[in-house]
């Protein structure tokens, strides 16, 4: 999300020494590039709302200094190179999760991207890719709250965030949500082959009998988590990739 060197990215060490100080956060907000826009943008907009949220996270750090016995600046710079280690380490496992989603193994793709969301929860394309695994694997479920995740994280991609709930929404026949979101995805990518062809699908969805409606819906039943991993497994899998590399 962020470019190297950025002096306003939170996750770079760096970003310390920028002339901003403590007011280079609120930079990215105003600017919209945060990762923790736009829902936190938005609670912090609330007076009440942020004065509650901010006094909880400094009584947060304020109970691991005195745990650590770290300074602020100790603190700050530890928490900023355990989220570079994370985030570079998702960007790693995110290699491998694109490469089992060409060759089709999905359960992979799916534990590589649960993996990446764990490091970096901050960060939509994860929730993206594994919305686009989710819908392979049929649980659509899955596939909406990851999409739904991604457009709260920010603008990153949304046309494609709203494309995949709206397809997941098709499958589950909720059509009307489905609509709302294909709507919107071509909104913010107008004219895009995807998009337009899935609306038309979409309307001849809704000119078919009732029964004929129903059987489509039938023949494209979820699957559940359980469905695809046998007890454990997903679990297992991802416990496995969030192992520290060998060097």
């Amino acid at each position: 999300m962020f470019k190297p060197g950025d002096k306003l990215n939170p996750y770079d060490p760096a970003a310390l020494d920028h002339p901003a100080g403590q007011d280079a956060w609120e930079s990215r907000l105003r600017a919209g590039t945060s990762p923790m826009t736009p829902n936190l943008a938005k609670m912090l907009g609330d007076p009440a709302t942020s004065q509650s949220f901010i006094e909880n996270i400094l009584k947060a750090d304020a109970a691991e200094r005195e745990r650590t016995g770290e300074t602020v600046e100790q603190q700050m710079l530890r928490e900023k190179r355990e989220w570079a280690v994370a985030d570079a380490k998702s960007a790693e496992l995110k290699i491998q999760g694109n490469d089992a989603f060409k060759i089709g193994d999905y359960k992979a793709a799916f534990a590589v991207y649960t993996a990446c969301i764990h490091l970096s929860s901050h960060e939509p394309l994860y929730s993206l890719n594994r919305a686009a695994v989710a819908l392979k694997l049929k649980l659509y479920e899955t596939a909406v709250q990851d999409a739904s995740d991604a457009i709260d994280k920010g603008n990153f991609h949304r046309a494609k965030a709203h494309f995949r709930r709206g397809q997941a929404k098709c499958f589950l026949g909720d059509w009307n949500k489905a609509e709302e979101d294909y709507n919107q995805a071509l909104k913010l990518q107008p004219g895009d082959r995807s998009i337009v062809e899935q609306i038309a699908e979409l309307k001849r969805l809704r000119g078919l009998s009732t029964d004929k409606q129903s059987a489509w819906i039938s023949a494209h039943e979820p699957a559940k988590l359980s469905d695809i991993f046998e007890s454990h497994d997903l679990k297992r899998r991802v416990e496995e990739l969030l192992k520290p590399s060998a060097n």
